[in-house]
């Protein structure tokens, strides 16, 4: 199979696309940095859990076309950079809900179920999002390589062969 690596450039840099300008404009709305700030915490990797979508996606699509191309090296690098932001998210994750614990004291105690079903639904979606990055770490070290097709020369005619005996051949015995 011949790899069309004009093509496979793009993909790569759609995939960094998808990948960086989600974050890239998360991180704009939640200027100015305050991680000691539990509220800030809390908002921003609630934040992030609605993100995540699109940068999966353009992972995905670097790790596809890198099989396909079988760039090993290319998918070795991503696979590694999906567990690391997996792990990451995992971390703050876990930290997402510690804080949900103290910033409900400070919510309306009307407005805690609602709060409490937000907290849930972002806790899934990171939870999710966790799996599908260590899937697509994975696949980045141990999936398959592309399939070849290589040609073969036909067989030139008249050759002996042990397995075909031709006329006039002498035998071993």
């Amino acid at each position: 199979m011949e790899t069309n690596k004009p093509l496979a450039r793009s993909g790569y840099l759609l995939g960094a696309i998808l990948v960086i300008l989600p974050v890239f404009d998360l991180m704009t709305q939640v200027l100015p940095l305050r991680p000691g700030d539990e509220k800030w915490r809390f908002g921003v990797v609630g934040q992030l859990s609605s993100v995540m979508l699109v940068p999966l996606l353009g992972l995905l699509l670097i790790i596809t076309i890198a099989t396909v191309a079988d760039s090993r090296r290319i998918k070795r690098i991503v696979g590694s950079i999906c567990g690391i932001i997996g792990l990451f998210l995992a971390i703050i994750t876990i930290g997402f809900i510690l804080d949900y614990f103290q910033v409900r004291t400070l919510v309306n105690p009307k407005a805690q179920h609602v709060v409490g079903v937000a907290t849930a639904t972002a806790t899934a979606k990171n939870v999710l999002s966790v799996i599908v990055l260590a899937l697509l770490s994975r696949a980045g070290f141990a999936g398959p390589r592309a399939l070849v097709v290589k040609r073969v020369p036909p067989p030139v005619a008249g050759s002996p062969t042990p397995l075909i005996p031709l006329s006039g051949a002498a035998r071993a015995e």
